[in-house]
């Protein structure tokens, strides 16, 4: 398939009077008026997926951009759209592209129906196959993050220095046997910081996650086990002053001067699964991976895993994967589920070099 051909118009780009709608339905909503509590994250993605309709009526209908936003919208450009999108999206993309696109136009454009958009995504939505990933587990992803570090630290012992790439290689470890243990989203996952977000208690860390970086707006806790809590205190002590620049900012996860993107993060991840399963698991399948652990290991207790994954009703897990202080319960369900199937840790880091 031919990739980056779905390329979305710049918000700064899009014609005067298509900012000042989004800004007024999205952005500028006052408190006590009725108007779309929205994530960031949601807003961002009809943000997107709005540009990316400009950009196609940029390259197909030039004279469009001229017509009001909800003239554009009309059965005939939107069939050359779905067209233009399937050169390289899969069914399922193209209905979520058309609906984020309807919720946009609907909310910028409230005087107008566009109830046969929302029909046209749903016929579209019912007949997509979905795609066939191999089922994968929490246990099957929990030693791949473990194996990274360990492998990090001896060679680190055997050059007696630790390299760039040994400081790497425990960081994508961390990131992998972290996100198994908190399968929160990429996108809170790739904001921690040393400074707000990761809290020492006893022997273990704890991930607190605010209610603002969270899709559902509600605060999320993960107390990390004591055996993965010890990895943890190397990294901080000593791994991540490694990288260049991590001085000069307190993201958890450093890349080189800044913080790693989620899109950083996805690639790491998919690289090491691949190479360890044979296929690339993704970060958000971590999340269908522990509510499936959960199934498998403890199915009486499975309502746990809404709880583990955020989401506000059960039916929302089912659908789709199978308070803040709940998710850490579940999280110690599940690190006690990896625990036993782990076994002891294979190192100490006592001769871990400086």
């Amino acid at each position: 398939m031919t990739r980056h051909l779905n390329i979305g118009m710049p918000f700064d780009d899009w014609p005067a009077r298509d900012r000042q709608l989004f800004a007024r339905a999205f952005e500028n909503v006052d408190i006590f008026e009725r108007g779309p509590a929205l994530a960031p994250s949601t807003k961002y993605g009809r943000k997107s997926d709005y540009g990316r309709w400009l950009g196609f009526l940029f390259q197909a209908f030039p004279e469009a951009l001229e017509q009001a936003p909800q003239e554009r919208v009309d059965q005939s450009r939107v069939e050359d759209y779905v067209a233009y999108l399937r050169q390289n999206c899969r069914d399922t993309t193209v209905a979520h592209c058309l609906g984020r696109l309807f919720y946009t136009v609907r909310a910028m454009c409230p005087d107008h129906d566009f109830q046969w958009l929302y029909r046209t995504m749903r016929r579209i939505a019912v007949k997509a196959e979905p795609i066939k990933h191999p089922q994968v587990v929490s246990s099957d992803l929990y030693p791949i993050g473990f194996r990274l570090m360990d492998r990090a630290m001896v060679k680190a012992n055997a050059l007696g220095r630790l390299t760039k790439s040994s400081a790497m290689a425990y960081r994508d470890g961390l990131l992998i046997a972290t996100l198994v243990e908190a399968p929160m989203r990429r996108g809170p996952f790739s904001r921690l910081t040393i400074d707000d977000h990761i809290v020492r208690v006893g022997a273990q860390w704890c991930l607190a996650v605010p209610a603002e970086l969270t899709k559902t707006r509600s605060a999320q806790e993960y107390q990390l086990s004591e055996r993965l809590s010890a990895y943890v205190d190397t990294y901080l002590g000593r791994i991540r002053l490694a990288f260049p620049g991590a001085d000069t900012h307190n993201g958890l996860w450093p890349y080189e001067g800044r913080p790693m993107t989620d899109k950083m993060i996805r690639r790491r991840i998919i690289k090491w699964t691949r190479l360890s399963l044979g296929f690339a698991v993704s970060p958000h399948r971590f999340r269908n991976a522990a509510a499936t652990l959960i199934s498998i290991a403890d199915p009486e207790n499975i309502r746990v895993a809404k709880d583990l994954l955020g989401h506000r009703s059960f039916s929302m897990t089912e659908k789709h994967y199978i308070d803040g202080a709940q998710a850490r319960i579940a999280g110690r369900e599940l690190a006690a589920v990896l625990t036993a199937r782990a076994g002891p840790s294979p190192r100490s880091e006592e001769n871990f070099p400086a």
